[in-house]
Protein backbone atom coordinates (compact mmCIF):
# COMPACT_ATOMS: atom_id res chain seq x y z
CA UNK A 1 0.00 0.00 0.00
CA UNK A 2 1.52 3.30 -1.07
CA UNK A 3 -1.05 5.72 0.29
CA UNK A 4 -3.15 5.35 3.42
CA UNK A 5 -6.79 6.34 2.90
CA UNK A 6 -7.70 7.91 6.25
CA UNK A 7 -11.27 8.50 5.06
CA UNK A 8 -11.85 4.78 5.68
CA UNK A 9 -11.05 5.17 9.38
CA UNK A 10 -14.24 4.96 11.48
CA UNK A 11 -15.52 8.21 12.97
CA UNK A 12 -15.67 8.93 16.70
CA UNK A 13 -19.34 8.01 17.13
CA UNK A 14 -18.86 4.64 15.44
CA UNK A 15 -15.80 3.89 17.56
CA UNK A 16 -17.57 4.84 20.79
CA UNK A 17 -20.55 2.61 19.95
CA UNK A 18 -18.24 -0.29 19.08
CA UNK A 19 -16.18 0.16 22.26
CA UNK A 20 -19.34 0.30 24.39
CA UNK A 21 -20.54 -3.00 22.89
CA UNK A 22 -17.09 -4.52 23.35
CA UNK A 23 -16.98 -3.48 27.02
CA UNK A 24 -20.53 -4.71 27.69
CA UNK A 25 -19.64 -8.14 26.30
CA UNK A 26 -16.44 -8.17 28.35
CA UNK A 27 -18.30 -7.19 31.51
CA UNK A 28 -20.92 -9.91 30.89
CA UNK A 29 -18.19 -12.52 30.33
CA UNK A 30 -16.57 -11.61 33.64
CA UNK A 31 -19.84 -11.87 35.57
CA UNK A 32 -20.49 -8.12 35.83
CA UNK A 33 -23.61 -6.39 34.58
CA UNK A 34 -23.37 -4.97 31.07
CA UNK A 35 -25.18 -1.90 32.39
CA UNK A 36 -22.16 -1.22 34.63
CA UNK A 37 -20.26 0.14 31.61
CA UNK A 38 -19.96 3.90 32.09
CA UNK A 39 -19.23 6.76 29.72
CA UNK A 40 -15.90 7.15 31.54
CA UNK A 41 -15.00 3.51 30.75
CA UNK A 42 -15.83 4.03 27.08
CA UNK A 43 -13.97 7.34 26.80
CA UNK A 44 -10.89 5.98 28.57
CA UNK A 45 -10.63 3.00 26.21
CA UNK A 46 -11.33 5.25 23.20
CA UNK A 47 -8.39 7.50 24.09
CA UNK A 48 -6.07 4.54 24.74
CA UNK A 49 -6.97 2.80 21.48
CA UNK A 50 -6.54 5.93 19.41
CA UNK A 51 -3.21 6.86 20.98
CA UNK A 52 -1.85 3.46 20.00
CA UNK A 53 -3.43 3.57 16.55
CA UNK A 54 -1.61 6.83 15.80
CA UNK A 55 1.79 5.19 16.07
CA UNK A 56 0.83 1.83 14.62
CA UNK A 57 1.62 2.84 11.04
CA UNK A 58 5.10 4.26 11.77
CA UNK A 59 6.98 0.91 11.86
CA UNK A 60 5.25 -0.26 8.68
CA UNK A 61 6.11 2.99 6.94
CA UNK A 62 9.75 2.68 7.91
CA UNK A 63 9.89 -0.90 6.69
CA UNK A 64 8.36 0.07 3.35
CA UNK A 65 10.90 2.79 2.59
CA UNK A 66 14.64 2.66 2.27
CA UNK A 67 16.78 4.68 4.67
CA UNK A 68 17.51 7.25 1.97
CA UNK A 69 13.81 7.72 1.21
CA UNK A 70 12.66 7.92 4.86
CA UNK A 71 12.96 11.71 5.07
CA UNK A 72 10.38 12.25 2.35
CA UNK A 73 7.95 9.99 4.21
CA UNK A 74 8.46 11.30 7.75
CA UNK A 75 7.09 14.81 7.27
CA UNK A 76 3.65 13.80 5.95
CA UNK A 77 3.43 11.03 8.55
CA UNK A 78 4.17 13.40 11.43
CA UNK A 79 1.66 15.95 10.17
CA UNK A 80 -1.07 13.29 10.09
CA UNK A 81 -0.04 12.12 13.56
CA UNK A 82 -0.24 15.58 15.12
CA UNK A 83 -3.50 16.45 13.36
CA UNK A 84 -5.12 13.25 14.64
CA UNK A 85 -3.57 13.58 18.12
CA UNK A 86 -5.30 16.89 18.82
CA UNK A 87 -8.68 15.34 18.03
CA UNK A 88 -8.47 12.46 20.54
CA UNK A 89 -6.61 13.88 23.52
Amino acid sequence: MDVVDFSLYPDREYQLAWIRTFLKLGFAESGRLASDVTDVDVERLYVQVNKFSLVSFFPVSFLQHSYNDAGSMICPTYSVYFKAQCCIS
